[in-house]
């Protein structure tokens, strides 16, 4: 009987195929009360002048969550900021060059921290407010959930360009769709909003709930969301007063700092 090492040295990787594997890289902030993402305008086949969320190939020396940090490092030159995997899209037909798997991953950014530009593959970088999204959240497979999914995503740039979902390269309307929905389901028990915040040592609770709202696309009631943030977070001990807002008209509002230490994990499973 042959050893391990016999058996790999006459091992023929050429009997399977091999599909390519991409990472696609979905960077949202919040500005003027709107969530936004960044996307690039592809300057090469396929798709080309189409819109697309970033991303790039896997290299052979490097893992899914290297290749997002890379590419996310190189689109805006940020580091150190929330990125968990969202999603494997893997229908067949996804990429008319060959067999492409895309391992989607999800990066929320204060626009404070914001520097983008274009990358690879791309002629231009822009933010577009996103817009049309139905639905609370996702519960089943993005594929077989949005497959049968109605128009009306609208993503509006800083030119009051609207672009909708066959402006889109490839299959990602729905990655987007899948991204934006499992936020808004993420956010009553995960601190994923926090990743939003400026200053997370330092904010109020406007700031936060303009994050909620700019995320669940709807205004949330004022009382409400103050007594459930003091609830489940300030009673807990994930975020504690550390006194009122110097400067500024009228009442100075509380600040509030974020407690790392207790907080919930982000990249748990969806």
């Amino acid at each position: 009987m042959q050893s391990e090492q016999q058996y790999l040295s006459q091992y023929d990787p050429s009997q399977f195929e091999h599909p390519s594997v991409t990472v696609d890289i979905l960077i949202f902030t919040v500005k003027d009360r709107k969530l936004h993402l960044l996307l690039i305008r592809r300057n090469e086949h396929p798709f080309m002048g189409k819109w697309a969320i970033p991303g790039g190939f896997l290299r052979m020396d490097e893992s899914a969550d290297e290749a997002a940090a890379r590419r996310i490092r190189e689109e805006t030159g940020v580091e150190n900021i929330h990125l968990e995997q969202l999603y494997t899209f893997s229908s067949v037909d996804r990429d008319p060059r060959t067999r492409v798997l895309s391992i989607a991953y999800l990066a929320t950014v204060p626009y404070g921290r914001l520097r983008f530009q274009a990358g690879e593959g791309a002629d231009e970088a822009g933010l577009f407010a996103v817009d049309g999204v139905s639905g609370e959240s996702v519960t089943a497979r993005p594929e077989k959930e949005l497959s049968a999914a109605a128009g009306g995503l609208r993503l509006t740039g800083a030119e009051n360009e609207v672009i909708t979902g066959d402006d889109l390269a490839f299959d990602h309307e729905k990655i987007i769709r899948t991204a934006v929905q499992r936020m808004r389901g993420k956010l009553g028990y995960t601190d994923l909003a926090f990743g939003f915040l400026e200053d997370p040592s330092a904010f109020t609770l406007t700031e936060l709930r303009i994050v909620h709202e700019a995320i669940l696309g709807r205004q949330l009631d004022i009382g409400n969301f103050r007594r459930t943030i003091k609830r489940e977070y300030e009673a807990a001990g994930r975020i504690r007063e550390r006194g009122l807002e110097k400067g500024g008209v009228g009442r100075p509002a509380m600040l509030y700092s974020f407690d790392n230490a207790s907080m919930r994990d982000l990249t748990a499973p969806f």
